[in-house]
Parts: structure tokens; sequence; C-alpha cells
């Protein structure tokens, strides 16, 4: 995915003792005895986020990874929990947590988000998400052994986006991850230890990463008129991606992607439907409520139209689409945006 200083981008987690021991999944129960290797989980968090916030907290609790072929039983903890600036890890990752596991495959992690926050113009405010468990898949499977620790990390890339105004704002967030494993050979002593950061820069694994699993969509056949809606979004790269919203915007737009972002109070919001179908959203809650839900899932390579049909009212009752004006398209995806211009007819 890529890496996105906040609203700079288009396209929107150790000791080492040897031996055998018993290991039980989260809540599942007993997974068995088996020789043990250790584990470390990494975080790394670039959002995107509206001018004027320039922090974003996330508390997370519960970590578990998820050993193949275990089905329900397979869970198994690897104990951790915090508050996480995640505006600090562009390029960067931190050890949330470090535990034995058993050695076997993994090819999940999941962890909860219990709460979250943002510091905006120098005061904090409490974000609107429900609270939650990500379950997030390995790209390729995760394998543990005795002799050589490993590190899995987990890329999580929230949009912020603020429901009110400059002056009364509401903020809530639409969050998406992928996780994979650190080659054993980029494995650091420093990241078994809990709250340790390590520099993703200039390593090529991790560029392979973001270039190869970089979520990007496209846009094209935009129509747009007072009473009808349409366009198609293309997923030109190998992962699917989930559509959480589209929203439509006449704010000037000084920073695409910040403006935007900034918007939503006064724009035309649309839910993702089966078939390619569109509805339109009616007050801050229904934009709540559709960044929570699982949304539309677009596989990877595969194109889709949508398109609404009905007549649009803004959300604070002014006047609708006004033909010869120009408005902005803002697709929200679960790690990426995609934003283009048309002109109403």
């Amino acid at each position: 995915m890529n890496l996105k200083t906040k609203v700079a981008a288009y396209g929107l987690a150790g000791l080492v003792i040897a031996g055998t021991a018993i290991f039980a999944g989260s809540s599942m129960g007993l997974i068995g005895s088996s020789s043990s290797g250790i584990l470390s989980v990494l975080l790394t968090d670039p959002p995107s986020v509206p001018d004027g916030v320039t922090a974003v907290y996330i508390t997370y609790s519960n970590i578990a990874v998820h050993a193949s072929g275990f089905g329900d039983s397979g869970w198994v903890d690897v104990p951790g929990s915090g508050t996480i600036d995640t505006l600090g890890l562009v390029n960067f990752s931190r050890t949330i947590s470090t535990a034995e596991v058993p050695i076997l495959t993994y090819d999940l992690v999941a962890f909860n988000i219990s709460s979250t926050a943002v510091d905006y113009m120098g005061r904090n405010y409490t974000v609107g998400v429900n609270s939650g468990r990500l379950t997030i898949p390995f790209l390729t499977a995760l394998r543990v052994n005795a002799s050589i620790p490993a590190a899995a990390l987990v890329d999580i890339s929230p949009t912020v986006l603020n429901l009110g105004s400059s002056s009364s704002p509401s903020f809530t967030m639409a969050a998406g991850a992928k996780a994979l494993q650190v080659p054993s050979a980029e494995v650091e002593g420093s990241m078994g230890t809990v709250g340790s950061e390590f520099s993703l820069q200039g390593h090529s694994w991790f560029q392979s990463f973001t270039v190869n699993h970089s979520d990007n969509l496209t846009l094209s056949g935009l129509t747009l008129a007072s009473s009808s809606f349409s366009f198609s979004v293309s997923n030109p790269g190998p992962d699917p991606i989930t559509l959480r919203m589209v929203m439509v915007t006449q704010d000037p737009l000084k920073t695409k992607a910040g403006a935007a972002l900034n918007s939503v109070a006064s724009s035309f919001d649309f839910a993702f439907g089966a078939g390619g179908s569109l509805s339109l959203l009616s007050g801050a809650s229904g934009v709540v409520g559709q960044l929570q839900t699982q949304g539309y899932t677009l596989a990877g390579g595969a194109t889709q139209q949508f398109s609404y049909s009905g007549e649009i009212a803004t959300l604070l009752g002014g006047n609708g689409i006004t033909a010869g004006n120009s408005y902005d398209i803002v697709v929200i995806g679960s790690e990426t945006l995609a934003i283009q211009t048309v002109v109403a007819t």
C-alpha cells in the first residue's frame, strides 16, 4: 500500500526462551504441545487525515495470530496492549508485542481497536469508531522456528474524516490493513523489545511490498446530474480492495485529498451496494455506519460500474447538483483514496 503522509496521498501489530510449552488459543482452547519460537509483532501506520490533525492515537489490545489449518482452535495469544500515535510511524515501525509461540505456520493476525483520538488544532478529540477486532491475512504464510526470531509487520492505514466543520469538528475513521513476515535476515535484535522503533526506509523487502501490494483505484466514465450519478472503478493491483463510500464535493481544493477529507459535512455521500448500486447516505450517522460496514470488495484486476438514480440533495438541506459546476468525486477504499473532477450536466 502507499506510504501516505497526512493528506499527501490520493491512493486511501522477546525474550528468547527455547523449549517445549503448552499454548492455548486466545479463546478457543488448546492447540497442543509444541516446540516454541519467538514472534514479534510490529506496527506501521501511515494514515490519511484532514488538515490540522497532528496526531492519530489508536488504543489496541488482545493481539493474536492464527495457525494455518487449525480452524477456530488455532488462535495463539501474543500479549500486548497500549496506545500509539500513528502519525509518527510513517516510514517507521514500532514493536507492539513479542512472545513465544508454537513452531507452526500462521495465516492471520488480529487485534482489538478499543478507542481512537486525534489532536486537531491544538486540542484532543475522540474519534467516533466502533470498537471492534481487525483480522488481517498475511500476504504469504508466516513461519516461526526455534533458531531464528520471527517478526510480523502489520501495516494499518486509517482514513480519518471530519464530519463537522473546522470550528466544530466531529471525527470518524475507517481502517484497512495488511500483514507480512519480515525476512529472517532482516530481523534485528531490537525488534524483540516492545516499544522499539525500526526505520523501514532503504529496505528492499519493504520497498517491494509497497510497490507490489500498493492499493490504487482508477476512476473512469464519470457522469453527474441532478438526478443521476455513475462511474467505474478499477483495481489495477493484485490485492482486493474494500470500497467504503463515495463523496461528491464542490469545496475548493487547496490540496485535493486534504480538502476532500475536510468537507464531509457539506458533501453528497453514497454507500456502495451489491451489483453496482449506490445509495445516498443521510446525515453524519449514515456516514459513520457506512465506514464500519464490510463495504464492497473489488477483486484485484477487476473493474465495476456503479450508478445511482434519484434526486440528489445535500446533507445540509441546500441545493442539489447544478449543471455546469465542477465537483470532486472521492472514492474511499480500505487503504486508499481516489479523486477525480467531473463537470455536472
